[in-house]
């Protein structure tokens, strides 16, 4: 019998362990949606924030333009951490490059942790890398150019 509590007591532990930390629910996100699909990841995703439940229809239909979308780029050919920024110790974004390909895209998570439990507070993608990066190259925006 007091195995049998043990181990639920460190099945309960690992399961709020799984949520201790954003990096550890973004690499289960992108082992699902490598290994699955986007949808599974997607769905781990959101599964973080229970006060998500409520907007189903707006959840399904971010998967269904994504799904839209990732029909037109190829394979899948993994991702790269373009930024991570916090305030504080409760609100982190974290920015990647998704590359498939046809071209990459900008997946943007954002975590709040209003207590000691890291969830999903958005999410949201695009494939304006290139255009950003362009414009970056400016001449006007050269540091050169700025002085004067």
């Amino acid at each position: 019998m007091k195995k049998i509590i043990l181990i639920g007591l460190l099945c309960t532990s690992f399961s709020g362990f799984a949520q201790s930390d954003p990096q550890k629910i973004i690499d289960q996100f992108f082992n699902l949606y490598k290994n699955k699909n986007a949808d599974s990841g997607l769905d781990y995703l959101f599964g973080t924030n229970k006060w998500m439940d409520g907007s189903k229809d707006q959840i399904d239909e971010v998967k269904l333009k994504l799904n839209s979308t990732l029909k037109l780029l190829g394979e899948y050919q993994g991702y790269d951490l373009i930024t991570k920024k916090s305030i504080g110790e409760h609100l982190s974004l974290y920015t990647f490059m998704v590359r498939y390909d046809r071209q990459a895209l900008r997946f943007s998570i954002l975590f709040y942790k209003p207590n000691d439990q890291w969830r999903l507070m958005n999410f949201a993608y695009d494939d304006k890398l290139g255009n950003e990066l362009e414009e970056a190259a400016k001449a006007y925006r050269l540091k050169e150019n700025i002085d004067r």
